[in-house]
C-alpha cells in the first residue's frame, strides 16, 4: 500500500509517502524544492519534481470544512488562492523568499508586463481571481471543491488515488510524535502546541499503547477579530516576534535566543499571566479576551519593547510560555502519571521550553518530533490513513532519525560538479571524514552533503555546516560571513553520545537538537561556541547506528581536539532553505564564505 500524507497547502506544505509493503518512508517539504522558506504554495512543486508512480490513497491534515474556526484553511476560496499564487510565481519567477517580498506597485507592474510577454500566466491569474469571487462557502461546497482540486492535481501527474481523506490537524501532529518515539507500544502523553489549526492551539492525548489513545484536553483558538487574531499561546509569541520587527511564523527562535540575555519585566509578565487560566477539570488553557487584547496590538507592544529594552521584552514572552506549559503539564501528570511525553506542533521548536519541562515536571522521558511544525502533519495524516486501512505501522519506531529525503550517487554528484567552472574537486572516498575533521580542527568552516536529506528544520549531519566550537571567533565568523544572521543567535553542537555524561549536568540520549541541556561549567571555556549565554546547549547526541559517516567524522575530531563535539548548523545561507540537490549545495557553498565542501566523498574548493 502506497499512502501519501500531506500538509497539502499553507505554510510548511509537505508530503510523506509511506509504503507499507516495503516499510519505507519518503518525506519532502515544498520549501526544499522551491527554496522559498516556509513555502505556503501547495505540494505540486514536489509532484513535479518526483515521479511517484502509483499512489493508492492521499490524505490531508485539516478537516474543518464548516470553517468553524474561521481560519479559512479548507474554504473553497483557498483553492483559487493557490491557483492565483501559482500564476503569480510564473510571472515573478522567485528564486528565494526575498524575491516574493516586493512592493504592491512592483507586483502590479510585473503582472501588467505579463500581458505582453506571458499571456498564459496573466490569463490564469485573473481567471482564478474571477472564480474565487463567485465560489460558495458552505461545508458541502468546500469539501467538494477541495477534494476535486487535490484529485485534479494528482491526475495531472498521472496519479489516480482511490480516495482523498481529511484528518484533524492536532491529531496529525500527535500521532507521529508517538509512533516515531521510543515509547511506541507503551503509555505516554502527547501534547501539541502551535498557533492554531482546526480551531485549537493545543490538544493533549493519552496513549495507553499503539492501538489505544484518547483526547484528554484541548485549548480553543477562538477568533476574536479580523486577520489572524486567534486566542493562542503560539499567536501571542508570534505577535511579540513581529513587535521585534522580525518575521512571525519564522523568526520566533530569534526571540527565544535574545530572551536569554534579559530578565522579564515583572509588570508585563504579570499582565500576561493574569489573562491566562487553566481549567483543571477540562485540562484546557484559556485566555481572557479583554485582558489579552493589548498583546495583539503591535503598536502597543512596540511601546513596551521600547520601555524595557529588547532583551527584557523577549524574556517576558519566553518565561510566560515556559511557565504556562509547565503548569499545564504538571496538572496533566496528576491525572495521567506517566514519565513519557511526546511533543509536537510549531511551538515545540522552543528548546528552552522543553528544557523547563524536563527540569520542572515529572516527565523525564521526552521526545520532540523532529519535524515538529506543520511539515510534520504530512507524517501524521499518512499514518492515520494507514491505521484506518488496518495496515501495520508498528515498524515506524525503527526510524530514530528523520532521514526521509532523497540522496545522490557518486555519479550524480560528479555530473553536477562538472556544471561549475569556479570550483575544483577531488574524490577522497572514505578518507573524507579524517580530512574534514583535520580542516575543522584547524579553523576551517566546512559543509557536509551526505546521504538522505533530513526532514524537518534541523540539519543532523547530512546537510550541515560544521566548525570547531573550541575557537572563540567561530560563532562570529559564521554569523557574520556565512549565515549572515544576528550575532546573538547561538549555534548547536553535534556530540558523540559517549561524551554526553562527561559534558552535561543532567541529560538523556536526545538525537534531534530539539531540547537544551545545561553544560558543566568546567567545559564551557573549552568549547565556548557550542554554548549559549545561559550555559545551555541544544545538542544532537550521535551514535554510530544513527549516522555512521557523521559518527566517523566526530570520532576523528575527538582524536585531534580531545572533544567529539562539532558545531552543526543547517547548510544554507540565511533566508534560504536547507540545500536539497548537489547544485543547491555548490551554489550556497559559493555564495557563503565556506572554506570546503564535502559532498558524497568529494572535497570541493573554490578556484583561486
Amino acid at each position: 500500500m502506497r499512502i501519501l500524507g500531506s500538509k497539502y497547502c499553507g505554510h510548511d506544505s509537505a508530503i510523506c509517502l509511506i509504503d507499507t509493503v516495503k516499510k519505507d518512508i519518503f518525506a519532502m517539504s515544498t520549501e526544499r524544492v522551491t527554496r522559498i522558506k516556509h513555502d505556503y504554495l501547495d505540494i505540486t512543486p514536489i509532484l513535479n519534481e518526483y515521479n511517484f508512480k502509483d499512489i493508492d490513497y492521499v490524505s490531508h491534515s485539516y478537516h474543518d470544512f464548516e470553517d468553524k474556526s474561521q481560519d479559512g484553511e479548507l474554504r473553497a476560496k483557498m483553492v483559487y488562492n493557490k491557483e492565483i499564487e501559482k500564476a503569480l510565481r510564473k510571472i515573478i519567477k522567485p528564486k528565494y523568499i526575498k524575491d516574493l517580498n516586493i512592493s504592491k506597485s512592483e507586483k502590479k507592474k510585473k503582472i501588467f508586463n505579463a500581458l505582453f510577454n506571458d499571456f498564459s500566466s496573466f490569463k490564469d491569474y485573473y481567471a482564478s481571481k474571477f472564480k474565487r469571487a463567485f465560489v460558495g462557502n458552505s461545508a458541502e461546497v468546500n469539501k467538494k471543491v477541495f477534494t476535486s482540486y487535490i484529485k485534479k492535481c494528482f491526475n495531472d501527474y498521472g496519479l489516480n488515488p482511490k480516495e482523498i481523506s481529511f484528518y484533524d490537524h492536532h491529531l496529525c501532529h500527535a500521532i507521529p510524535s508517538y509512533y516515531f518515539s521510543k515509547f511506541n507500544g507503551n503509555d505516554a502523553v502527547a501534547l501539541t502546541i502551535d498557533g492554531q489549526g482546526d480551531g485549537f492551539f493545543s490538544k493533549a492525548y493519552y496513549f495507553k499503547n499503539d492501538l489505544e489513545y484518547k483526547l484528554i484536553g484541548e485549548s480553543s483558538a477562538d477568533c476574536f477579530g479580523d486577520g489572524d487574531k486567534f486566542l493562542s499561546l503560539g499567536r501571542i509569541y508570534h505577535y511579540f516576534t513581529e513587535a521585534m520587527d522580525l518575521r512571525g511564523g519564522s523568526d520566533e527562535g530569534k526571540v527565544e535566543a535574545l530572551a536569554a540575555f534579559g530578565k522579564p519585566d515583572e509588570g508585563l509578565y504579570t499582565q500576561l499571566k493574569n489573562a491566562t487560566t487553566i481549567d483543571n477539570d477540562k485540562l484546557s488553557i484559556n485566555l481572557d479576551v479583554e485582558k489579552i487584547l493589548p498583546f495583539y496590538d503591535i503598536t502597543w507592544l512596540k511601546k513596551q519593547r521600547s520601555r524595557m529594552g529588547d532583551e527584557n521584552f523577549c524574556a517576558v514572552v519566553q518565561r510566560y510560555l515556559e511557565d504556562t506549559i509547565v503548569e499545564y503539564l504538571n496538572l496533566i501528570h496528576i491525572k495521567y502519571p506517566t514519565s513519557n511525553l511526546c511533543l509536537s506542533g510549531g511551538v515545540s521548536a522552543n528548546i528552552i521550553m522543553s528544557l523547563n519541562i524536563y527540569e520542572r515536571t515529572p516527565f523525564k522521558n521526552i521526545f520532540v518530533l523532529p519535524p515538529m511544525g506543520d511539515d510534520g502533519l504530512a507524517l501524521g495524516s499518512a499514518i492515520l490513513q494507514a491505521i484506518d486501512l488496518k495496515e501495520d505501522v508498528s515498524w515506524l519506531k525503527k526510524y530514530e532519525m528523520p532521514y526521509f529525503g532523497d540522496s545522490y550517487s557518486k555519479e550524480e554528484v560528479e555530473t553536477a560538479l562538472k556544471e561549475f567552472d569556479n570550483i575544483t574537486y577531488e574524490y577522497l572516498g572514505d578518507k573524507w571524514h579524517k580530512e574534514a575533521a583535520t580542516s575543522v580542527a584547524k579553523g576551517s568552516i566546512c559543509a557536509l552533503f551526505n546521504g538522505k536529506m533530513e526532514f524537518g528544520p534541523r540539519a543532523l549531519g547530512n546537510r550541515s555546516i560544521i566548525a570547531n566550537p573550541m575557537l572563540n571567533d567561530v560563532r562570529d565568523r559564521i554569523n557574520s560571513t556565512v549565515k549572515r544572521r544576528p550575532s546573538y543567535q547561538p549555534f548547536c553542537p553535534s556530540i558523540l553520545e559517549e561524551e554526553r555524561e562527561r559534558l552535561f549536568i543532567n541529560s538523556f540520549p536526545h538525537k534531534h537538537m530539539a531540547i537544551a541541556f545545561r553544560m558543566k561549567d568546567e567545559f564551557i571555556s573549552d568549547i565556548p561556541c557550542s554554548v549559549h549565554v545561559d550555559g545551555t546547549a541544544r545538542p544532537q547526541f550521535v551514535e554510530e547506528k544513527d549516522n555512521p559517516d557523521y559518527y566517523k567524522y566526530l570520532k576523528e575530531l575527538k582524536n585531534i581536539t580531545g572533544y567529539g563535539v562539532s558545531i552543526n548548523t543547517s547548510f544554507n545561507l540565511h533566508g534560504r532553505t536547507i540545500v536539497r540537490t548537489p547544485q543547491d549545495a555548490v551554489v550556497d557553498f559559493i555564495d557563503c564564505n565556506i572554506d570546503e565542501l564535502y559532498i558524497e566523498g568529494f572535497q570541493v574548493k573554490r578556484k583561486h
